[in-house]
């Protein structure tokens, strides 16, 4: 992972909710209506991730086929 995002990604962890919601705005390009911090950290540095390393593959995205049926 590159240091600069790393480190971003980091200082997630100290910002406000305030913050976080502004920074979602940012990555995102739209706002979100959730106040809980953990989950907007980890929504943004899963973002932050994608964006400079690169996507989940379609075949990643789609959910597990049931083998039994």
């Amino acid at each position: 992972m590159n240091t600069d995002i790393y480190k971003e990604i980091m200082n997630l962890s100290r910002m406000t909710v305030g913050d976080l919601r502004e920074k979602y705005l940012e990555v995102f390009g739209e706002e979100t209506r959730s106040h809980y911090k953990d989950f907007l950290h980890k929504r943004i540095a899963w973002r932050l991730q994608a964006l400079t390393q690169g996507d989940l593959s379609e075949q990643a995205r789609r959910p597990p086929r049931n083998e039994n049926t």
